[in-house]
């Protein structure tokens, strides 16, 4: 026993990465070097299988690779369900359709359209899915219908060499120098509970710095965000990391919810406690006199007490997930849906870019007869698809075309004098590395990463490799033009076409919160939490988005902190209508206000908001007046929550009125 514990620091000494090897700069240099390992392996079955066209199972590793394994394990998973669905919808639209090129092309239009605004509508790899059964569609499905005779071998084979790069860029990542996601999940889903509390803290002190908070929630909800990303990538690493990611859930979603619970308390504490604190509802109500000016203590002590409440019920909740994590349990949680909100109107839009793009380039293609008019339409269709989900398409495209244009020489360098000098596959591997490993270190660094890809993907699809090679400098530049072409069609799309701007964004933005918040108030049992969590990932997008804009990020920060609340008082009110204890006048007084709420919120204006806030103010007094006249214990209780949700819809929704004029003036100017 004593041998076993003396050598087990020995074995975790010898088994510990070197701290070397997380440095930046080796990361990005040992993934470039799996990255080509991964390359050639596919590149040699490709030759050994006499596959017919090998450059795509070198391009998909490019494409699937990212430096951390459980990404390219979870990328490739979702990327191979994305092509097995677009090679199902290409063998029914060629052999549907091969002999009408018009209506091939229409049929591929509208499939790639759904495939977009289904991508607009999911999120994570989910949405990377949809978008690979879209532009999978273009890249197999037009080449086969143009040789209708050999179109279910030419798809056969595309579906090989796509899978086989996948499996390579898999296996790779899983073997050598492996990079697991699952310490960073734990290491940042401690920092964000940390966080979190830290943030509870700094939210119901009058005396913290307003600045410090805001900078505070700007990182929570990063933080958030970046947990929920790497949770479904982690998911697919090992089964230690499936066991766990209930727990972790759980543990982010407790941090989320005294998150929003600060929020509301927050925008609720102004100035120093009203009334003195008391244990009883029911002395502290008949102690107050009955006056303007005694009611509005007790209402605001009530309100301040519920608020800390709310933040220690949280905090307490917190506690318990971060026990539960560190020992592996899972706590049992209530039902709640995971809400995601979806921009159905950027999402159509970007459906209606991508038939614009591929209608586009097919007319060009056609009043041309240009040879290389597919390659266009690939590359707009793929352009539109990709960069939809992406901040700032316009400005990626750019940087696209830009990239080509540098790579061009490097490329037209490599494929036509240190590729034909290659006698074997170890010097075709030697020709081939000075570029596919530079594109591999560009892949491996933070917001570049795409253009490192691009650089690869371009020269693979150019330079035709394959068994026997042919060296043709026009076909060459006639296919680097085509890819421009593409590239630029769909920039100018995403430039002229309803630009997806910021003010836009925020707009958008604005109306989800309200969309949202009016199908919670009219629900018979809303679901508080997922709404919470869906706002804070709402809202990390749109200052990721706005992170130039600081006065239109603190816009949404408002409108965010104002949708919490009110998604809370929402909640509060409808459970103390659902527990029976409340009088039938006030019940269907508070029904009446929830109802009247919901239907004002899918059509606001600044004196509807005043008129809901008017009766939210009358529901406040009748239930204090009810309150100060019934002895049942329950029913006080139901009667202060009312209270608290009435007063506090009511200032929200005051809130609401001068943020919407805000909104108004601002266009008007």
């Amino acid at each position: 026993m004593n041998a076993v514990l003396s050598t087990a620091p020995l074995r975790n000494w010898l088994l510990k990465r070197p701290d070397w090897l997380e440095r930046e700069t080796v990361v990005g240099l040992v993934f470039s070097f799996k990255t080509f390992a991964a390359s050639l392996l596919a590149l040699f079955i490709a030759f050994w299988a006499a596959l017919d066209d090998p450059r795509w199972a070198v391009l998909t590793v490019f494409v699937v690779s990212q430096p951390d394994s459980g990404l390219v394990v979870a990328k490739s998973f979702y990327r191979m369900l994305g092509t097995v669905a677009g090679v199902l919808v290409s063998i029914a639209l060629v052999f549907a359709f091969a002999q009408y090129g018009e209506l091939f092309l229409a049929s591929l239009a509208a499939w790639i359209a759904f495939c977009c605004f289904a991508a607009r509508t999911a999120r994570n790899f989910a949405s990377y899915g949809f978008q690979l059964a879209g532009y999978t569609v273009a890249i197999v499905g037009l080449p086969a219908a143009l040789e209708p005779s050999g179109a279910y071998p030419l798809i056969v084979a595309r579906f090989t060499e796509i899978s086989l790069g996948i499996a390579c860029a898999a296996l790779v990542s899983r073997l050598v120098f492996v990079r697991e996601l699952r310490p960073k999940v734990v290491a940042l889903v401690h920092d964000l509970t940390r966080r979190a509390d830290h943030f509870a803290a700094l939210a119901i002190d009058p005396a913290a710095d307003r600045e410090c908070i805001a900078d505070e929630r700007a990182q929570l909800t990063k933080d958030f965000v970046a947990v929920e990303e790497m949770q479904q990538s982690a998911f697919f690493e090992s089964a230690d990391a499936r066991l766990r990611y209930n727990a972790q859930r759980e543990l982010r979603d407790a941090a989320v919810e005294l998150c929003a619970v600060a929020e509301g308390a927050t925008a609720r504490r102004v100035g120093p406690v009203p009334h003195p604190a008391t244990t009883r509802l029911r002395g502290l109500i008949c102690d107050a006199n009955d006056t303007p000016a005694g009611n509005g203590a007790v209402v605001s002590t009530l309100v301040r007490a519920a608020d800390d409440q709310a933040v220690a019920r949280a905090r307490a909740r917190l506690r318990q997930s971060v026990t539960a994590f560190e020992r592996g349990e899972d706590l049992p949680e209530p039902d709640a849906a995971d809400v995601f909100w979806p921009d159905p109107v950027g999402a159509a839009l970007s459906a209606i870019r991508a038939v614009l793009a591929i209608a586009i380039t097919s007319a060009f293609w056609f009043a041309t007869a240009w040879p290389n008019g597919p390659t266009a339409v690939v590359v707009a269709a793929i352009v539109c698809t990709l960069f939809a989900t992406m901040q700032q398409p316009d400005k990626i495209a750019l940087a696209c075309a830009a990239t080509v244009l540098v790579a061009a020489a490097p490329v037209f360098v490599t494929q036509f004098y240190f590729i034909p000098v290659a006698v074997d596959f170890l010097s075709l591997a030697v020709a081939l590395a000075p570029l596919l490993l530079t594109s591999g270190y560009i892949l491996a660094q933070p917001g570049i990463g795409p253009l490192g890809m691009l650089s690869a993907v371009y020269f693979t699809y150019a330079s035709s490799i394959n068994n026997v090679m042919s060296y043709d400098a026009v076909a060459f530049f006639n296919s680097s033009f085509a890819v421009l072409v593409g590239i630029g069609v769909g920039g100018l799309l995403f430039a002229a076409f309803f630009p997806d701007t910021q003010v836009s964004a925020s707009r958008r933005f604005r109306r989800q919160i309200l969309f949202h918040l009016s199908r919670l108030a009219g629900a018979r049992r809303p679901d508080v939490r997922g709404y919470e969590r869906a706002l804070c990932e709402q809202l990390w997008t749109m200052l990721a988005r706005l992170k130039d804009q600081p006065a239109a990020a603190q816009g949404c920060l408002a409108r965010a902190v104002a949708g919490l609340s009110a998604g809370q008082a929402i909640g509060r009110l409808r459970a103390a209508n659902d527990a029976g204890t409340l009088t039938p006048a006030i019940a269907t007084k508070g029904s009446g206000l929830l109802d009247q709420l919901s239907r004002i919120l899918l059509h606001p204006s600044p004196a509807k908001f005043v008129k809901a806030a008017w009766a939210a103010r009358a529901l406040r007094r009748d239930a204090l007046a009810a309150a100060r006249v019934t002895n049942k214990t329950e029913e006080i209780e139901a009667l202060g929550d009312v209270l608290v949700g009435a007063e506090t819809l009511r200032s929200d929704l005051m809130r609401a009125r001068v943020l919407m004029q805000e909104d108004r003036n601002v266009l008007r100017n």
